[in-house]
Protein backbone atom coordinates (compact mmCIF):
# COMPACT_ATOMS: atom_id res chain seq x y z
CA UNK A 1 0.00 0.00 0.00
CA UNK A 2 2.79 2.43 0.85
CA UNK A 3 4.60 1.62 -2.42
CA UNK A 4 1.38 2.21 -4.34
CA UNK A 5 1.04 5.63 -2.70
CA UNK A 6 4.68 6.50 -3.51
CA UNK A 7 4.22 5.47 -7.16
CA UNK A 8 1.16 7.71 -7.41
CA UNK A 9 2.94 10.67 -5.81
CA UNK A 10 6.03 10.27 -8.00
CA UNK A 11 3.80 10.22 -11.07
CA UNK A 12 2.08 13.41 -9.89
CA UNK A 13 5.43 15.15 -9.26
CA UNK A 14 6.76 14.05 -12.65
CA UNK A 15 3.71 15.42 -14.46
CA UNK A 16 4.03 18.70 -12.54
CA UNK A 17 7.65 19.10 -13.59
CA UNK A 18 8.98 18.77 -10.05
CA UNK A 19 11.08 15.77 -11.08
CA UNK A 20 13.30 15.57 -14.13
CA UNK A 21 12.83 12.72 -16.66
CA UNK A 22 14.13 9.46 -15.22
CA UNK A 23 14.45 10.83 -11.69
CA UNK A 24 11.15 9.30 -10.58
CA UNK A 25 12.26 5.85 -11.71
CA UNK A 26 15.53 6.23 -9.82
CA UNK A 27 13.68 7.28 -6.64
CA UNK A 28 11.39 4.27 -6.89
CA UNK A 29 14.33 1.93 -7.55
CA UNK A 30 16.10 3.30 -4.48
CA UNK A 31 12.96 2.74 -2.38
CA UNK A 32 12.62 -0.85 -3.64
CA UNK A 33 16.28 -1.52 -2.86
CA UNK A 34 15.93 -0.34 0.74
CA UNK A 35 12.38 -1.52 1.50
CA UNK A 36 11.72 -5.08 0.49
CA UNK A 37 8.32 -5.17 2.22
CA UNK A 38 9.52 -8.10 4.34
CA UNK A 39 11.52 -7.69 7.51
CA UNK A 40 12.80 -11.12 8.51
CA UNK A 41 14.14 -9.98 11.89
CA UNK A 42 10.81 -8.35 12.73
CA UNK A 43 8.84 -11.46 11.78
CA UNK A 44 11.18 -13.70 13.77
CA UNK A 45 10.93 -11.41 16.79
CA UNK A 46 7.13 -11.49 16.77
CA UNK A 47 7.01 -15.26 16.17
CA UNK A 48 9.46 -15.74 19.03
CA UNK A 49 7.24 -13.62 21.27
CA UNK A 50 4.15 -15.63 20.34
CA UNK A 51 5.95 -18.94 20.92
CA UNK A 52 7.40 -17.69 24.20
CA UNK A 53 3.98 -16.56 25.39
CA UNK A 54 2.45 -19.89 24.40
CA UNK A 55 5.27 -21.77 26.12
CA UNK A 56 4.76 -19.80 29.32
CA UNK A 57 1.03 -20.49 29.22
CA UNK A 58 1.63 -24.22 28.65
CA UNK A 59 4.26 -24.36 31.42
CA UNK A 60 2.07 -22.60 33.95
CA UNK A 61 -1.00 -24.63 33.00
CA UNK A 62 0.81 -27.98 33.23
CA UNK A 63 2.29 -27.19 36.66
CA UNK A 64 -0.66 -25.19 37.97
CA UNK A 65 -1.65 -27.56 40.76
CA UNK A 66 1.78 -27.69 42.41
CA UNK A 67 2.17 -23.89 42.58
CA UNK A 68 0.74 -22.10 45.63
CA UNK A 69 -2.07 -19.66 44.90
CA UNK A 70 -0.27 -16.45 45.95
CA UNK A 71 2.76 -17.53 43.93
CA UNK A 72 0.54 -18.12 40.90
CA UNK A 73 -0.79 -14.57 41.03
CA UNK A 74 2.72 -13.14 41.53
CA UNK A 75 4.06 -15.21 38.62
CA UNK A 76 1.42 -13.90 36.22
CA UNK A 77 1.87 -10.33 37.44
CA UNK A 78 5.65 -10.71 37.03
CA UNK A 79 5.32 -11.88 33.43
CA UNK A 80 3.04 -8.98 32.53
CA UNK A 81 5.24 -6.44 34.34
CA UNK A 82 8.44 -7.65 32.71
CA UNK A 83 6.83 -7.44 29.28
CA UNK A 84 5.72 -3.85 29.88
CA UNK A 85 9.11 -2.80 31.30
CA UNK A 86 10.94 -4.27 28.30
CA UNK A 87 8.48 -2.52 26.01
CA UNK A 88 9.06 0.85 27.70
CA UNK A 89 12.85 0.49 27.52
CA UNK A 90 12.67 -0.63 23.87
CA UNK A 91 10.45 2.31 22.93
CA UNK A 92 12.90 4.78 24.49
CA UNK A 93 15.73 3.19 22.50
CA UNK A 94 13.68 3.14 19.26
CA UNK A 95 13.80 -0.67 19.14
CA UNK A 96 10.32 -0.84 17.62
CA UNK A 97 10.04 -4.56 16.97
CA UNK A 98 11.41 -5.57 20.35
CA UNK A 99 8.73 -3.32 21.87
CA UNK A 100 6.05 -4.92 19.70
CA UNK A 101 7.22 -8.43 20.56
CA UNK A 102 7.25 -7.62 24.28
CA UNK A 103 3.73 -6.22 24.12
CA UNK A 104 2.49 -9.35 22.32
CA UNK A 105 3.98 -11.46 25.12
CA UNK A 106 2.32 -9.23 27.71
CA UNK A 107 -1.09 -9.41 26.02
CA UNK A 108 -0.89 -13.21 25.78
CA UNK A 109 0.19 -13.44 29.43
CA UNK A 110 -2.66 -11.16 30.48
CA UNK A 111 -5.24 -13.30 28.70
CA UNK A 112 -3.80 -16.47 30.18
CA UNK A 113 -3.76 -14.84 33.60
CA UNK A 114 -7.43 -13.89 33.33
CA UNK A 115 -8.41 -17.45 32.44
CA UNK A 116 -6.22 -19.16 35.03
CA UNK A 117 -7.07 -16.85 37.94
CA UNK A 118 -10.79 -17.08 37.16
CA UNK A 119 -10.48 -20.84 37.25
CA UNK A 120 -8.37 -20.81 40.41
CA UNK A 121 -10.72 -18.60 42.45
CA UNK A 122 -13.91 -19.87 40.76
CA UNK A 123 -14.83 -16.38 39.58
CA UNK A 124 -18.14 -16.52 37.75
CA UNK A 125 -18.39 -14.94 34.34
CA UNK A 126 -19.04 -15.63 30.70
CA UNK A 127 -17.01 -15.63 27.52
CA UNK A 128 -18.17 -12.15 26.55
CA UNK A 129 -16.86 -10.64 29.78
CA UNK A 130 -13.55 -12.42 29.32
CA UNK A 131 -13.15 -11.22 25.73
CA UNK A 132 -14.18 -7.67 26.62
CA UNK A 133 -11.66 -7.46 29.47
CA UNK A 134 -8.88 -8.88 27.30
CA UNK A 135 -9.73 -6.57 24.38
CA UNK A 136 -9.82 -3.55 26.72
CA UNK A 137 -6.32 -4.35 28.00
CA UNK A 138 -5.05 -4.67 24.43
CA UNK A 139 -6.60 -1.31 23.53
CA UNK A 140 -4.99 0.39 26.53
CA UNK A 141 -1.58 -0.99 25.51
CA UNK A 142 -2.12 -0.12 21.84
CA UNK A 143 -3.05 3.49 22.62
CA UNK A 144 -0.33 3.95 25.25
CA UNK A 145 2.50 2.64 23.06
CA UNK A 146 1.09 3.43 19.58
CA UNK A 147 1.62 -0.27 18.93
CA UNK A 148 0.50 -1.70 15.61
CA UNK A 149 0.58 -5.33 16.75
CA UNK A 150 -1.41 -4.48 19.88
CA UNK A 151 -3.98 -2.74 17.69
CA UNK A 152 -4.12 -5.88 15.53
CA UNK A 153 -4.56 -7.99 18.67
CA UNK A 154 -7.38 -5.68 19.77
CA UNK A 155 -9.05 -6.09 16.38
CA UNK A 156 -8.84 -9.89 16.61
CA UNK A 157 -10.15 -9.83 20.18
CA UNK A 158 -12.94 -7.51 19.05
CA UNK A 159 -13.95 -10.15 16.51
CA UNK A 160 -13.76 -12.72 19.31
CA UNK A 161 -16.02 -10.52 21.44
CA UNK A 162 -18.54 -10.25 18.60
CA UNK A 163 -18.49 -14.02 18.14
CA UNK A 164 -19.07 -14.50 21.88
CA UNK A 165 -21.98 -12.02 21.82
CA UNK A 166 -23.58 -13.84 18.89
CA UNK A 167 -23.05 -17.19 20.62
CA UNK A 168 -24.69 -15.88 23.79
CA UNK A 169 -27.54 -13.77 22.34
CA UNK A 170 -28.14 -15.74 19.17
CA UNK A 171 -28.81 -14.44 15.71
CA UNK A 172 -32.06 -14.21 13.82
CA UNK A 173 -35.16 -12.00 13.51
CA UNK A 174 -36.86 -13.58 16.53
CA UNK A 175 -34.20 -12.15 18.82
CA UNK A 176 -34.44 -8.38 19.32
CA UNK A 177 -30.87 -8.30 20.56
CA UNK A 178 -29.25 -6.79 23.63
CA UNK A 179 -28.65 -3.07 23.00
CA UNK A 180 -25.96 -2.97 25.68
CA UNK A 181 -24.00 -5.74 24.00
CA UNK A 182 -24.48 -4.15 20.58
CA UNK A 183 -23.27 -0.77 21.87
CA UNK A 184 -20.24 -2.22 23.68
CA UNK A 185 -19.10 -4.14 20.60
CA UNK A 186 -19.41 -1.03 18.43
CA UNK A 187 -17.48 0.99 21.02
CA UNK A 188 -14.66 -1.57 20.97
CA UNK A 189 -14.57 -1.30 17.17
CA UNK A 190 -14.40 2.52 17.25
CA UNK A 191 -11.64 2.60 19.88
CA UNK A 192 -9.73 -0.01 17.87
CA UNK A 193 -10.05 2.30 14.87
CA UNK A 194 -8.42 5.08 16.91
CA UNK A 195 -5.62 2.69 17.91
CA UNK A 196 -5.15 1.69 14.26
CA UNK A 197 -4.91 5.33 13.18
CA UNK A 198 -2.54 6.18 16.02
CA UNK A 199 -0.22 3.28 15.17
CA UNK A 200 -0.74 3.65 11.40
CA UNK A 201 -1.41 -0.07 11.14
CA UNK A 202 -3.06 -0.98 7.83
CA UNK A 203 -3.81 -4.52 9.02
CA UNK A 204 -5.54 -3.21 12.15
CA UNK A 205 -7.54 -0.85 9.96
CA UNK A 206 -8.69 -3.76 7.80
CA UNK A 207 -9.69 -5.69 10.94
CA UNK A 208 -11.74 -2.71 12.14
CA UNK A 209 -13.62 -2.54 8.84
CA UNK A 210 -14.22 -6.31 8.92
CA UNK A 211 -15.41 -6.05 12.55
CA UNK A 212 -17.85 -3.26 11.68
CA UNK A 213 -19.14 -5.20 8.64
CA UNK A 214 -19.75 -8.28 10.81
CA UNK A 215 -21.37 -6.07 13.48
CA UNK A 216 -23.73 -4.60 10.87
CA UNK A 217 -24.62 -8.11 9.69
CA UNK A 218 -25.41 -9.13 13.28
CA UNK A 219 -27.46 -6.02 14.03
CA UNK A 220 -29.28 -6.16 10.70
CA UNK A 221 -30.26 -9.79 11.21
CA UNK A 222 -31.28 -9.33 14.85
CA UNK A 223 -33.16 -6.06 14.57
CA UNK A 224 -34.44 -6.07 11.00
CA UNK A 225 -34.51 -9.75 10.09
CA UNK A 226 -32.16 -9.21 7.12
CA UNK A 227 -30.80 -12.53 5.89
CA UNK A 228 -27.01 -12.07 5.60
CA UNK A 229 -26.59 -15.11 3.35
CA UNK A 230 -28.84 -13.42 0.78
CA UNK A 231 -27.65 -9.82 1.13
CA UNK A 232 -23.87 -10.20 1.53
CA UNK A 233 -23.11 -11.93 -1.80
CA UNK A 234 -25.18 -9.30 -3.65
CA UNK A 235 -23.37 -6.45 -1.87
CA UNK A 236 -20.05 -8.18 -2.51
CA UNK A 237 -20.65 -8.50 -6.23
CA UNK A 238 -21.80 -4.86 -6.40
CA UNK A 239 -18.65 -3.68 -4.57
CA UNK A 240 -16.47 -5.84 -6.82
CA UNK A 241 -18.10 -4.36 -9.92
CA UNK A 242 -17.44 -0.88 -8.51
CA UNK A 243 -13.82 -1.78 -7.81
CA UNK A 244 -13.20 -3.45 -11.16
CA UNK A 245 -14.89 -0.75 -13.25
CA UNK A 246 -15.00 2.44 -11.14
CA UNK A 247 -17.12 5.25 -12.64
CA UNK A 248 -15.11 8.20 -13.89
CA UNK A 249 -17.25 10.61 -11.92
CA UNK A 250 -16.04 9.28 -8.57
CA UNK A 251 -12.53 10.63 -9.21
CA UNK A 252 -9.86 9.29 -6.91
CA UNK A 253 -12.32 8.10 -4.24
CA UNK A 254 -12.69 4.66 -5.82
CA UNK A 255 -9.53 3.29 -7.41
CA UNK A 256 -9.48 0.27 -9.67
CA UNK A 257 -8.62 -2.82 -7.62
CA UNK A 258 -8.62 -0.66 -4.46
CA UNK A 259 -10.61 -0.74 -1.23
CA UNK A 260 -13.95 -1.47 -2.95
CA UNK A 261 -12.48 -4.61 -4.48
CA UNK A 262 -10.97 -5.70 -1.14
CA UNK A 263 -14.17 -5.44 0.86
CA UNK A 264 -16.28 -6.67 -2.04
CA UNK A 265 -14.22 -9.87 -2.00
CA UNK A 266 -14.67 -10.15 1.77
CA UNK A 267 -18.44 -9.62 1.59
CA UNK A 268 -18.82 -12.16 -1.21
CA UNK A 269 -16.75 -14.86 0.51
CA UNK A 270 -18.38 -14.19 3.90
CA UNK A 271 -21.85 -14.45 2.38
CA UNK A 272 -20.99 -17.71 0.62
CA UNK A 273 -19.47 -19.10 3.84
CA UNK A 274 -22.63 -18.24 5.82
CA UNK A 275 -24.71 -19.85 3.06
CA UNK A 276 -22.59 -23.00 3.30
CA UNK A 277 -22.82 -23.14 7.10
CA UNK A 278 -26.60 -22.68 7.02
CA UNK A 279 -27.23 -25.65 4.75
CA UNK A 280 -29.78 -27.81 6.57
CA UNK A 281 -29.05 -31.55 6.42
CA UNK A 282 -27.20 -31.21 3.13
CA UNK A 283 -26.37 -34.13 0.90
CA UNK A 284 -22.77 -34.74 -0.13
CA UNK A 285 -23.65 -33.46 -3.61
CA UNK A 286 -25.02 -30.18 -2.19
CA UNK A 287 -21.94 -29.68 -0.02
CA UNK A 288 -19.60 -30.35 -2.93
CA UNK A 289 -21.58 -27.96 -5.15
CA UNK A 290 -21.35 -25.18 -2.54
CA UNK A 291 -17.63 -25.82 -2.08
CA UNK A 292 -17.19 -25.68 -5.87
CA UNK A 293 -18.91 -22.28 -5.95
CA UNK A 294 -16.56 -20.91 -3.28
CA UNK A 295 -13.51 -22.40 -5.00
CA UNK A 296 -14.61 -20.87 -8.29
CA UNK A 297 -15.18 -17.50 -6.61
CA UNK A 298 -11.66 -17.65 -5.14
CA UNK A 299 -10.15 -18.38 -8.55
CA UNK A 300 -12.12 -15.54 -10.19
CA UNK A 301 -10.96 -13.11 -7.50
CA UNK A 302 -7.34 -14.17 -8.04
CA UNK A 303 -7.60 -13.82 -11.81
CA UNK A 304 -9.36 -10.44 -11.72
CA UNK A 305 -7.53 -8.68 -8.88
CA UNK A 306 -4.86 -10.99 -7.49
CA UNK A 307 -2.00 -9.20 -9.19
CA UNK A 308 -3.16 -5.77 -8.03
CA UNK A 309 -4.53 -6.22 -4.52
CA UNK A 310 -2.67 -8.08 -1.76
CA UNK A 311 -5.71 -8.31 0.55
CA UNK A 312 -7.82 -9.93 -2.17
CA UNK A 313 -5.02 -12.45 -2.76
CA UNK A 314 -4.89 -13.37 0.92
CA UNK A 315 -8.67 -13.70 1.19
CA UNK A 316 -8.76 -15.88 -1.92
CA UNK A 317 -5.85 -18.04 -0.69
CA UNK A 318 -7.55 -18.54 2.70
CA UNK A 319 -10.93 -19.39 1.15
CA UNK A 320 -9.36 -21.78 -1.35
CA UNK A 321 -7.32 -23.57 1.34
CA UNK A 322 -10.29 -23.80 3.72
CA UNK A 323 -12.63 -25.19 1.06
CA UNK A 324 -10.01 -27.65 -0.18
CA UNK A 325 -9.63 -29.02 3.35
CA UNK A 326 -13.43 -29.13 3.65
CA UNK A 327 -13.69 -31.19 0.45
CA UNK A 328 -10.92 -33.53 1.63
CA UNK A 329 -12.66 -33.90 5.00
CA UNK A 330 -16.05 -34.70 3.48
CA UNK A 331 -14.78 -37.12 0.86
CA UNK A 332 -11.81 -38.83 2.54
CA UNK A 333 -12.05 -38.00 6.25
CA UNK A 334 -14.15 -41.00 7.24
CA UNK A 335 -12.08 -43.38 5.12
CA UNK A 336 -8.54 -42.58 6.25
CA UNK A 337 -9.12 -41.72 9.94
CA UNK A 338 -7.98 -38.76 12.02
CA UNK A 339 -4.22 -39.19 11.67
CA UNK A 340 -4.53 -39.91 7.96
CA UNK A 341 -6.70 -36.84 7.48
CA UNK A 342 -4.17 -34.66 9.30
CA UNK A 343 -1.42 -36.04 7.08
CA UNK A 344 -3.42 -35.52 3.89
CA UNK A 345 -4.52 -32.08 5.10
CA UNK A 346 -0.93 -31.12 5.76
CA UNK A 347 0.08 -32.38 2.33
CA UNK A 348 -2.73 -30.39 0.69
CA UNK A 349 -1.74 -27.24 2.55
CA UNK A 350 1.90 -27.77 1.55
CA UNK A 351 0.85 -28.04 -2.10
CA UNK A 352 -1.26 -24.89 -1.79
CA UNK A 353 1.63 -23.09 -0.10
CA UNK A 354 3.92 -24.10 -2.96
CA UNK A 355 1.38 -22.86 -5.51
CA UNK A 356 0.99 -19.58 -3.61
CA UNK A 357 4.76 -19.14 -3.58
CA UNK A 358 4.89 -19.61 -7.35
CA UNK A 359 2.01 -17.17 -7.89
CA UNK A 360 3.64 -14.53 -5.70
CA UNK A 361 6.95 -15.02 -7.53
CA UNK A 362 5.29 -14.41 -10.88
CA UNK A 363 3.48 -11.35 -9.58
CA UNK A 364 6.74 -9.88 -8.27
CA UNK A 365 8.43 -10.61 -11.57
CA UNK A 366 5.66 -8.71 -13.31
CA UNK A 367 6.15 -5.74 -11.01
CA UNK A 368 2.44 -5.57 -10.20
CA UNK A 369 2.51 -6.00 -6.44
CA UNK A 370 0.30 -3.49 -4.66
Amino acid sequence: MLRKYIVREIGHWSKGGLLSPGQGERLLADYDARHTGFNLSAVLAVLAAVLFGAAVIALVASNWEIIARPLRVLLIAFLISVSLVVAVISKRRNAQWIMEASLVTGILSYGAGLALISQMYHISGDQTGFMLTWATASLVVALAFSSGLSAIAAGLLGLGLLWAQIDMLGIGPANTGDMRAITITLLVALITAIAALRSRSIVAGHLVVILIICWLVWVGDNLAGIEPKMVLPVLGVAALALGWLPPAGLGGFVERHGWATSYGAFLLLLGLAIMQLNLSNPSLLAEMAMAAVILLASVVLLVMSGAHNALVRRLAYFAFAAETLCVVSETLGSLIGSSGFLFVGGLVLAIIAFAVMKIEKRIRAGGELS
